[in-house]
């Protein structure tokens, strides 16, 4: 395993452990902000799991040239991991995550190469650790059931990636592979995003559940590669392609349980 993975993966350990290890903390060292807190009516925090599925897609930054078409579909991947909620009042809240999300999208690029027509089937798949901020907002709450909105951004450390390219020229009587299948090493490794949603939290079991839905849309324009190899005299020859500027987007529905 390479340092920058084995450093990477002992941050994201850190982080979880961090997040599961606070409210023990806390509430092994009780004080008088907490009787405070309660006698301004403000409740105690929480804490909780959420899991789910997130629909990926890469969005352009740029005009489409019309020397190709472009046709995407999402990729359906797993959201999930560990929040912390921390209430400032009866009804507003600040909310820290941390997600593990498999994002990405599958492209099928219409183009000509030596003036034949060719569809390219390309693939990425990147996954991330993020690391939500949110503000919470109930917007109607009955008893111990609560509709509310959250907004915020995320910072998204890239943990794993792979992308994949194939297709054929073919004139009808000859063939031509084209294929790639490496990791995107070269693409950046951190994320910045909006994101925004809402979720319905309900008394379930004795616990506090919730459904929640979320929109994210990426800040930073990634460099995605296009490149390809051709099998040449028992050889592959690279062809080289400009990389391809995309933004990350996703919509994500997650289930939790909180403490």
């Amino acid at each position: 395993m390479s340092p920058l993975k084995s450093g990477t993966i002992s941050l994201v350990a850190a982080l979880i452990l961090l997040a599961l290890g606070i409210p023990y903390v806390a509430a092994a060292q009780p004080g008088p902000a907490d009787s405070d807190s309660r006698a301004l009516g403000f409740a105690e925090f929480s804490f909780g799991f959420k899991a789910g599925v997130n629909l990926a897609q890469h969005v352009g930054t740029e005009e489409r040239g019309a020397d190709y078409t472009v046709s995407s579909t999402w990729r359906r991947g797993f959201a999930g991991g560990v929040f912390l909620n921390f209430p400032v009042t009866s009804r507003f809240a600040v909310q820290q995550e941390v997600l593990y999300v498999q994002k990405g999208s599958r492209q099928d690029i219409g183009v000509e190469i030596l003036d034949i027509p060719t569809v390219l089937h390309v693939t990425y798949d990147m996954d991330y650790i993020e690391i939500p901020v949110l503000l919470r907002l109930a917007w109607i709450k009955r008893e111990q059931s609560e509709l509310f909105g959250t907004a915020g951004t995320v910072l998204a450390i890239k943990v794993r990636d792979r992308y994949r390219l194939d297709g054929v020229v073919t004139d009808g009587l000859e063939s031509v592979p084209l294929y790639a299948d490496a990791d995107m090493s070269e693409v950046d490794m951190f994320d910045f995003s909006l994101t925004y949603g809402f979720g319905f939290e309900f008394p379930l079991l004795g616990r506090s559940a919730l459904l929640e839905y979320r929109f994210t849309m990426g800040m930073n324009t990634l460099s995605m590669p296009t490149y390809a190899y051709v099998p040449f005299e028992g050889e592959d020859e690279l062809v080289d392609n400009e990389p391809v500027p995309l933004k990350n987007q996703s919509h994500s529905v997650m289930f939790g349980i909180a403490f």
